[in-house]
């Protein structure tokens, strides 16, 4: 029987990114710092140009889909086993995103604070129609399963391609909050929950389901 000190260990290495930004989620929560840390991480929005802030918005916007195309096409191309997978995962994406956005129903920065006490920029979405629609981020969630599907199905093995992947979601994260857009947690536990939802589905076993059907 193996050393209940050494499972914990092994489940620690092998998920301890999602351990760390769920301890983070709770550290931020306990204490209060979901504000603050919003201010800390909105005014460094000049530490990259407006535009690259808009470009991280544009493409990893749910609504143009431009994340999931790209994945759905690679997998079409170069992982076809996967595919049913993907477009699972996807689907389960946005139905779950979507339901949370409605059920949580958190007001945005924008709602909250004084205006004039924070950068925002606002350039594609509906801010009227979106301003209860904080919690989750669907661009950091979008942008997680992309990047964790991409590492999961195609570079497992590739630590340099690896590292960029995560420096794009970190980047997306980084500009819904200095954006002023989203709140620290908000952008944390989508990225767990994208990471959670590419764990999930990947690992079902549906082309051998359909083969038994």
């Amino acid at each position: 029987m193996q050393c209940p000190m050494k499972i914990c260990q092994s489940y620690f290495m092998k998920y301890n990114l999602a351990i760390i930004t769920l301890l983070l989620i709770i550290f931020i929560w306990l204490f209060k710092l979901n504000q603050a840390w919003f201010y800390k991480i909105n005014s460094m929005h000049s530490i990259l140009p407006i535009q690259i802030w808009e470009a991280l918005n544009f493409i990893s916007y749910t609504k143009f889909a431009i994340l999931p195309i790209i994945l759905l096409s690679l997998s079409f191309f170069f992982c076809k086993n996967k595919l049913i997978n993907v477009i699972l995962l996807i689907v389960i994406f946005y139905a779950f995103f979507y339901g949370l956005k409605i059920l949580i129903a958190e007001p945005r920065p924008y709602i909250v604070l004084p205006s004039d006490s924070f950068f925002w920029l606002n350039q594609f979405e509906d801010s009227s129609k979106s301003a209860y629609k904080s919690f989750p981020s669907g661009h950091t969630g979008n942008a997680a399963v992309f990047v964790f599907s991409l590492i999961q199905l195609f570079f497992a093995k590739a630590p340099f391609i690896k590292i960029l992947l995560f420096i794009f979601l970190l980047l997306v994260g980084l500009s819904r909050i200095c954006t002023g857009w989203h709140w620290p947690i908000d952008v944390l536990a989508s990225g767990l929950i994208g990471y959670i939802l590419v764990k999930i589905c990947l690992s079902l076993e549906l082309n051998k389901l359909k083969s038994s059907l």
